[in-house]
């Protein structure tokens, strides 16, 4: 058996999705006995149920009032509060070592350095190696103590002495080097060039998480400094013994919010019920997304947004940046004309109204103005300057050509006045671009299509990269910098002449600081606009959605296929990650070490690898069962797709002898063969149900190393295989798919209880392979 040890920590003042936490370990608080500890729950009861928001439970001590919400003399004070971000981390050791890589052997990322002290260079390399094919290189940077390398030890016993020990090989005339604990206590330099020489730290535990570093005891190394490194060992101990080459592992348990904080009391004796939940709560906290080219300019973070999306009976556009813009409002020039929101149409994709700009003339009509209040950008020469680089954005279409889609100008009376101009060329209907000052104007021809088609364009302007986009095709331009605007006109020049005839709409603006937004993001919402991201590969697209509810990113595992658009949204985020996560007959779900989302395809099923072995006797048997019901049959499907045909499979034969067992699907299929082929393989799967086990429990701790390690690296469709069943079993073996779990932690007990279903059910064809080419058994076709 291997032995495991916990660790729980905090981010007090961090948001869950931050990258950057600088982590609180409070695992001594937590209340661990024969009946008490961390419980986890986590997945679905089954391959057809939705998967869950996964929850922790666990009580810690709080006799000194810090983990009271409110407390001002907490040491956290005022970060005791709700979506503190919590983890949860189980170190299994199989031997003494707690170091995951201790001969160095792979760069598993164990070292890394810390935000602002890198060294220059760090990574394996065979030039001097103490054993094994390679040591690990540093080579420092000509600043500061010329960097840090710095390992994050986990599962620690609070309150015991340890050493941190490695061999360092520095070339004669390199700085000497030295390891320290958290960069406070600190060990002894090496004394040795040339040669292998061990240097230590021995210090006693606050927490059951430190981090051990590693760098030079010189002020400013030159480049072409460096040392190797090999054979590391943290060990429990105050002096280093025989190094040993057996690494621990890490395996995470839980990531998540802290939900709720409830502090009791049993008489004087204080607690905490503390309760999380797993990122998947983030995807419900919204409960309707807007359209995608609306979700996707927010989400670039516009400093400037009029949709220009409002109703009929409005008569002023609103600013959706959130930064409290004042509106757009309607100007006349001359008499007659009109201006109507809602009565338009935008790009194809957000089924958003637009207004409809119908002036009499060039010169007599309506138009939209606003104060660009506060400014974007700003030299300073009014004020305080205000830094970055400015992007435009707007839609379009008209039939009419030489008029002004936008204008963005300084405010000056007429004949001092400047600012940037977007216009159609007359009778041409290329895009124009004009800068005008009060020496006069100076026009930019650009080789664009005619874009008085009567059809929705796209454009966008990059003040720093002297490009405009148009329909996402990129024009050189030599424009210069425009900051101070502080009049924007839509629709017209700034004195309210060549007025638009036509439809403007999704004007925004943006400005970028150390290459944010990426220029090709905002280039990428004439996809949105007019696709909706159609044909984009399943996994891309919950990418996409996860980033809606800002959520960093998706974890991708197998082959996808692609998905129709989803341009109007309209649910939440989780609904509609949902509906990608049924067309791709995948699985969904939060990963237990980062604020991320797993994304399994279909195919992580096909024919599975097997992670752990059992023999029944290994399992709590009174929670094993043996299930043969029609809770998961389906015979007949009748299936859709978005603007695709409806189409009907049935399987008769069990139709025949069960009777109908019908599901309804929608599927976001790019083709009506597509819609059939998965309509079939639900059929092929549930038409006729197998019996299975549906629960695997069993008591972790106690078994073999490797097994206890397997185990808790099991997730949602990993596969288990279970030996030596008894008699009265179908099979003597059976393997099956993990669909979720419940997790208990407790004093020197590990237990796992998983909701499984039958692994065979992903079983695919395989030319020429002993088991999965059996005619008429193991040769149906994945799709």
């Amino acid at each position: 058996m291997g032995s495991g040890s916990l660790t729980v920590q905090a981010g007090f003042g961090y948001s869950p999705v931050a990258s950057d936490i600088t982590w609180t370990d409070i695992t001594g608080r937590v209340v661990l006995s024969a009946t008490e500890g961390i419980t986890i729950t986590r997945g679905a009861a089954d391959e057809l149920a939705d998967i869950q928001t996964g929850t922790l439970r666990m009580t810690l001590a709080n006799d000194d009032g810090a983990l009271t919400p409110g407390r001002a003399s907490s040491p956290y004070y005022p970060n005791v509060r709700r979506n503190c971000p919590l983890r949860v981390i189980t170190t299994v050791r199989g031997g003494k070592n707690y170091l995951a890589q201790p001969g160095f052997e792979v760069d598993d990322a164990s070292w890394e350095a810390p935000w602002g002290a890198a060294p220059h260079n760090a990574g394996p390399d065979t030039t001097h190696v103490k054993s094994g094919t390679f040591a690990h290189k540093i080579e420092w940077e000509a600043a500061g103590t010329g960097g840090i390398l710095q390992c994050p030890l986990y599962g620690l016993t609070i309150g015991v002495p340890y050493t941190a020990s490695v061999y360092v090989w520095v070339p004669a005339g390199d700085p000497a080097v030295r390891l320290d604990i958290d960069g406070a206590t600190i060990g002894s330099a090496s004394t040795i060039t040339g040669n292998w020489q061990r240097i230590s730290v021995t210090w006693t535990t606050t927490a059951a998480a430190h981090t051990l570093r590693i760098t030079t005891t010189t002020t400013s190394p030159v480049l072409g400094d460096m040392v190797w490194m090999d054979e590391g060992q943290v060990e429990e101990g105050s002096s280093p013994t025989a190094w040993s080459s057996t690494a621990a592992t890490h395996h995470p348990r839980f990531y998540g919010m802290v939900t709720n904080w409830p502090v009791t009391w049993h008489g004087l004796d204080s607690r905490v019920a503390l309760v999380a939940s797993d990122i998947m709560k983030w995807l419900s906290r919204r409960p309707a997304l807007g359209p995608m080219l609306v979700e996707e300019i927010q989400g670039d973070e516009a400093k400037l947004y009029y949709p220009l999306s409002e109703p009929e009976s409005s008569t002023s556009g609103g600013d959706q940046s959130g930064y409290a813009r004042p509106s757009m409002t309607i100007k006349q020039s001359g008499a007659g004309g009109t201006l109507t929101f809602g009565s338009g149409v935008g790009p194809p994709s957000d089924e958003l109204p637009t207004p409809v700009f119908s002036p009499s003339s060039a010169s007599a009509g309506k138009y939209l103005q606003c104060l660009v209040a506060p400014l974007l950008t700003s030299s300073g020469s009014t004020g305080n300057p205000i830094p970055g680089d400015q992007v435009y954005e707007a839609w379009f279409s008209t039939s009419t050509s030489g008029r002004v889609i936008m204008t963005w100008s300084a405010g000056f009376a007429a004949a001092f006045d400047n600012g940037i101009r977007f216009h159609l060329e007359s009778g041409t209907g290329k895009l124009q671009i004009t800068e005008f000052y009060s020496f006069g104007p100076t026009t930019i021809t650009v080789a664009t299509p005619n874009l008085a088609d009567g059809n929705p364009h796209h454009l966008v302007w990059d003040e720093a990269g002297h490009d405009v986009w148009v329909d996402g095709v990129q024009y050189a331009v030599a424009t210069s910098t425009w900051q101070d605007r502080i009049i924007l006109t839509v629709g017209a020049t700034e004195t309210g002449g060549s007025l638009w005839a036509g439809a403007i709409c999704h004007v925004a603006a943006y400005v970028r600081l150390s290459g944010f937004p990426a220029v090709s993001e905002i280039v990428e919402h004439y996809a949105a606009g007019m696709t909706g991201h159609a044909g984009e590969s399943s996994w891309i697209r919950a990418y996409r959605l996860a980033g809606y509810a800002k959520i960093p990113g998706v974890i991708p595992q197998g082959t996808f296929s692609a998905v129709a658009s989803q341009g109007t949204l309209g649910s939440s985020p989780l609904s509609h990650l949902q509906d990608i996560e049924r067309t791709e007959n995948g699985r969904l779900f939060a990963d237990r070490a980062t604020p991320r989302l797993v994304f399994a395809s279909r195919s992580v099923r096909y024919n599975p690898t097997v992670l752990a072995t059992l023999s029944y006797a290994d399992l709590e048997t009174d929670g094993v069962q043996y299930s043969d019901d029609d809770q998961k049959q389906v015979n007949l499907v009748t299936a859709t797709r978005p603007g695709g045909a409806t189409q009907r499979v049935q399987d008769p034969d069990s139709i025949a002898l069960d009777g109908v067992a019908e599901q309804q699907l929608t599927l976001l299929k790019t083709t009506d063969a597509e819609v059939v082929d998965a309509a079939t393989w639900l059929i092929i799967r549930f038409a006729d149900p197998q019996p299975e086990i549906r629960q695997i429990p069993v008591q972790a701790a106690t078994l073999p190393l490797a097994t206890y390690r397997a185990l808790l690296n099991a997730d949602i469709s990993s596969a288990i295989t279970v030996l030596d069943l008894p008699d009265e079993a179908p099979t003597p073996t059976a393997t099956s798919t993990v669909e979720g779990y419940v997790e208990q932690i407790r004093q020197a007990q590990h237990n796992l209880d998983f909701y499984a279903s039958r692994a065979d059910l992903g079983a695919v064809w395989v030319l020429d392979d002993p088991i999965y080419s059996v005619l008429g058994t193991t040769t149906r076709l994945a799709y």
